[in-house]
């Protein structure tokens, strides 16, 4: 069936039913060129890509208004349906057709391959279309169907990409050189030539022969052993500094924003990344991980995204990288006026472990060998990812058991369990993985059992403490760190617990501040603060520790890691009575020292004997701060201790007047209750004054 000459706005329309059809859903566009364009340059300027049309719910109304709007331009469309709102290859729906820029080559001639649909859009110059029976993605990639059927026919080379334009057959051309041998006006082609061609099965293309790869990039193909081969936390590490801001932070996303349209997204990524250096290979590896990967699950998946990450390396430009270069360039902070920061309410640090670790703090478990330096950490994660007092000691609480990342490169797994085990039964007996024995039978007057009763029980719950041992990790490797980075966003660690610094340094020479600082320490801390996640480094002390002084000095390697503390736990060898003295420093708090007394752990396996983690915390109160000098300390009443230590501390503070939330804000107390029962205490002992709700500290 033909339609010779001009089509009306309706038969058009008509055409297009017929290409898309009707009962498939997605998005059309029908870019124009302005008719009175006079040239080639007045051509290009005045291209509009224009928006993209609801198929088919406008077909017959905001579609057919724009083609009559337009009937002296010349108008397009690509025979692809779209899944978003670009007309871009990763939005490209499964396609129904194939087509053809035919130029000279007159479709009445094809007879292996008869179009479906063909029509003349300039005199001698053909268009043409072959419907399918059924959908298939990828069929106009390189290679691929559309591309070879080109080939076979002699067609335009160009003309066979997943977003290629053609004519809407039945209009006049208005292009400049057909208007100035026709007296300036516009010259028609034949229109439709046939709508009543075959209809094909994606079998009868399998024949057609292959015409090689056009990609710039090497190879066409990906699976997940080539994949393996990608560190992506490395290539990450490599380029984000030279991505611009936006890129970054649609990389850190952990679930796609409301509105946002993947496809868009995904091709800003993937362009970004081609303009910074990275190949289509990484691109993929980038990607396939991140929110924005729509393709997921899908048999196709890698594929896909190939695709588009090959479309992205082969349109990067000297311009381009040029721009991401300028863009990468974000602007310099203003200045602060000192009102204005008074202005504004400072949180004060609040307390992971109490008296102990704040959330968020950076700092080591240092000390010196035998001083069990290891095992606290241990204890340290095992208190806070079950929620019992660091050392057993009542004071030093965990408000909520968190999730903590335990990273150890220096003891192999063996000896980690052996102490985990230790640790834990003693700690938490109700959570420990093995579970718990218990004898409920009889026993005489000697406590010798006369019955036989053994009654197991499982542990309550899991301990949410993930394990990283003898892996590789590297500390100031900019891919550990990228991984480190993505690893805590996804378990939401409270704590990072990296045992040792020794064993995590790489090739950095901890002696040397600066390569101390920048490689190592200012990267750990951006992924601290990023994630409001603590992190505690076990370290040794130098040989010759003089075991006076401050013992942060004692710490093996460069001052830096002493000036990058926030809190640490500084142990000493043992004294002749067995204990171990602590220095407890933290840069927002007073620091403190303790000794701890250790028992020796063994368990016999003939007998059934064994002794768990069971450390005594010997402390003898406020005379164990440090650093606070005699005469600035506050003379208190000694009418009664209750609200002494409060007193005290405010007094560091300045006498007020503070309110119970100002309290507990900068004591990092996470309730009131404590707080208001010293204050009340206290005021009966004559330490405090109030008034209106605000404290003052009275005593002298």
């Amino acid at each position: 069936m033909a339609m010779s000459g001009k089509l009306t706005p309706e038969e058009q329309i008509k055409f297009l039913g017929k290409v898309y059809g009707y009962s498939r859903k997605g998005y059309v566009f029908l870019p124009w060129v302005d008719g009175s364009a006079t040239d080639k340059v007045s051509r290009r300027n005045s291209y509009h890509e224009g928006r993209a049309f609801k198929w088919p719910a406008e077909r017959n109304t905001a579609m057919l208004e724009h083609i009559k709007a337009h009937a002296n331009d010349d108008v397009y469309f690509c025979p692809n349906l779209f899944e978003g709102k670009r007309r871009i290859e990763q939005n490209v729906a499964a396609e129904t057709v194939l087509y053809a820029d035919l130029d000279p080559v007159d479709p009445r001639k094809i007879h292996d391959y008869k179009p479906t649909y063909a029509w003349e859009s300039s005199p001698g110059r053909f268009q043409a279309i072959w419907s399918l029976n059924s959908a298939k993605t990828g069929a106009t990639w390189d290679n691929q169907e559309n591309h070879r059927l080109t080939k076979v026919l002699g067609a335009d080379p160009s003309g066979w990409d997943s977003t290629q334009l053609l004519r809407i057959p039945g209009r006049p051309n208005f292009k400049p050189e057909y208007k100035g041998d026709n007296g300036g006006e516009p010259v028609m082609g034949r229109g439709l030539m046939w709508m009543d061609g075959p209809r094909y099965t994606w079998d009868m293309f399998s024949d057609l022969p292959e015409v090689g790869s056009l990609t710039k990039d090497s190879g066409s193909s990906v699976d997940e052993a080539v994949l393996e081969g990608i560190d992506r936390h490395s290539v990450w590490a490599r380029v984000r500094l030279k991505l611009p801001m936006r890129i970054r932070e649609y990389m850190a996303l952990k679930e796609v924003p409301v509105g946002a349209d993947r496809s868009d997204v995904i091709w800003d990524i993937s362009c970004e990344l081609a303009d910074v250096g990275c190949s289509a290979i990484e691109i993929v590896a980038l990607l396939r991980p991140s929110v924005w990967n729509k393709f997921t699950n899908r048999p196709d998946e890698l594929q896909l995204l190939l695709k588009g990450a090959v479309k992205a390396v082969n349109h990067r430009s000297e311009e381009a990288v040029e721009a991401s270069e300028d863009e990468d360039a974000e602007p310099k902070p203003g200045i602060t006026w000192l009102n204005d920061v008074v202005a504004t309410r400072i949180p004060r640090p609040r307390w992971l472990i109490k008296d102990i670790w704040t959330k968020g703090g950076l700092g080591f478990i240092s000390g010196a060998p035998k001083s069990y330096k290891s095992w606290m950490a241990l204890d340290m994660a095992i208190s806070i990812t079950t929620g019992t007092p660091f050392l057993n000691q009542p004071g030093y609480t965990v408000t909520k058991a968190k999730p903590v990342l335990y990273l150890q490169e220096e003891d192999d797994i063996r000896l980690v369990m052996e102490r985990l085990a230790l640790i834990t039964e003693g700690k938490a007996p109700d959570l420990f993985w093995n579970g718990q024995i218990t004898f409920t039978g009889d026993v005489d007057e000697n406590d010798i059992p006369t019955s036989d009763a053994l009654v197991w029980a499982p542990p309550e719950r899991p301990i949410p403490l993930a394990m990283h041992v003898q892996t590789g990790f590297i500390a100031s490797d900019p891919g550990w760190q990228s991984w480190l980075d993505e690893i805590v966003q996804q378990g939401k660690f409270a704590m990072v617990v990296i045992d040792t610094l020794g064993t995590v340094a790489g090739e950095i020479d901890t002696d040397k501040s600066g390569e101390l600082m920048t490689r190592m320490l200012k990267p750990l801390r951006v992924i601290a603060r990023k994630n409001d996640t603590a992190i505690c480094i076990v370290h040794h002390n130098k040989k010759a520790a003089n075991q006076g002084g401050r013992a942060g000095q004692d710490m093996l390697g460069s001052t830096a890691l002493h000036a990058w503390v926030e809190c640490a736990i500084y142990a000493r060898s043992k004294d002749a009575h067995g204990e171990i003295a602590i220095e407890r420093e933290a840069k927002l708090a007073m620091d403190m020292s303790f000794r701890v007394k250790i028992p020796t752990m063994f368990e016999n396996h003939m007998t059934g004997a064994r002794q768990l983690w069971d450390p005594e915390v010997i402390t003898d109160g406020l005379e164990q701060i440090h650093d606070a000098p005699t005469e600035n300390r506050p003379q208190m009443n000694e009418r009664g201790t209750a609200g002494k230590q409060l007193a005290f501390k405010m007094k560091q503070m300045g006498k007020g007047p503070f309110s119970v939330e100002d309290l507990m804000e900068r004591l990092g107390s996470d309730s009131p209750g404590p707080i208001r029962k010293q204050l009340t205490e206290g005021q009966r002992n004559g330490y405090f004054d109030e008034v209106d709700g605000m404290w003052t500290v009275v005593a002298s």
